[in-house]
């Protein structure tokens, strides 16, 4: 069997991630590829029973409970009693929408701790489901590396540290995060999408009409707006260039201001590299 490989994306929200994702896997599907686009969150949208799927859940209802729960609105109510007991689904969209609506100052190392969980969740997940496909001969597309998320998590955590052993913690755990969801040199390739943090924003507002919870400084309490969006997505852009390096990434831009050219010559820039070189 032809053994499988993981794509995974890095990029800040509104990059083009999952557009490219999008046309690579129809491109290796063109060439009659089995291949996968998969992700956490849409994993446990579709309700998998069992003991894998019972511990997959466990984690990522421990990460927003942990970023959620001890955070307060403006108002003083703690949001962890907006949130549903037990087994109540915490991935609604209409919770979602709540969520991104209120306005909340949450606690630095309650944001680390969702960090956490997020890289515990992650492993889990790749072990449980990602390689079970891989195994198969899947080829595995992942719009999102669960990087982007922790990395998220960590500045704003390490910003908003009234101690500074706290904010050396959320530094810490950022440091940790990127040799522990390294990529596996024989089976991962991970893809780097750079573009202008501004660029992005006005596709974001394009496509959505607004910012999510954790696309701007709402958690830190310092704004919600297109400039909290810039500063925060412009820190996450230069953490990711750091380790595009030791991770191997392929890097594609996305700056072009036609989709259709930066999509396609993104496409054809990740499967002329050698280690993608086998899938078409």
């Amino acid at each position: 069997m032809t053994p499988g490989s993981s794509i995974s994306f890095l990029g800040v929200d509104g990059s083009g991630k999952s557009t490219i994702a999008r046309a690579l896997r129809e491109k290796l599907a063109a060439a009659d590829r089995k291949v996968r686009i998969l992700s956490r969150r849409d994993y446990l949208r579709e309700q998998p029973s069992g003991h894998v799927a019972d511990v997959n859940r466990t984690l990522y209802d421990a990460g927003l409970r942990s970023l959620y729960s001890f955070a307060r609105t403006d108002k003083g109510q703690a949001l962890g009693e907006l949130l549903p007991g037990p087994p109540g689904d915490l991935r609604s969209s209409a919770l979602e929408q709540k969520l991104n609506a209120v306005r909340i100052s949450a606690d630095s190392q309650a944001i680390t701790a969702a960090a956490l969980s997020e890289i515990a969740g992650s492993l889990v997940y790749y072990a449980s489901v990602v390689r079970p496909e891989l195994d198969r001969g899947t080829v595995v597309i992942e719009e999102t590396h669960p990087l982007k998320t922790v990395t998220k998590l960590c500045l704003l955590a390490s910003q908003i540290a009234s101690d500074e052993r706290h904010g050396r913690a959320a530094v810490t755990a950022l440091r940790s995060a990127t040799m522990i969801l390294a990529p596996d040199p024989f089976r991962d390739v991970p893809v780097l999408v750079r573009c202008d943090p501004q660029r992005a924003y006005d596709r974001l507002i394009a496509a959505r009409g607004g910012l999510g919870v954790l696309e701007h400084h709402g958690l830190a309490g310092r704004g919600t707006g297109r400039e909290a969006y810039l500063d925060l997505m412009t820190r996450v852009q230069e953490a990711f260039e750091d380790v595009a390096q030791s991770w191997r990434c392929v890097v594609v831009d996305s700056d072009d201001e036609s989709r259709y050219r930066s999509v396609k010559r993104a496409v054809e820039t990740i499967l002329a590299d050698p280690r993608t070189a086998h899938l078409t």
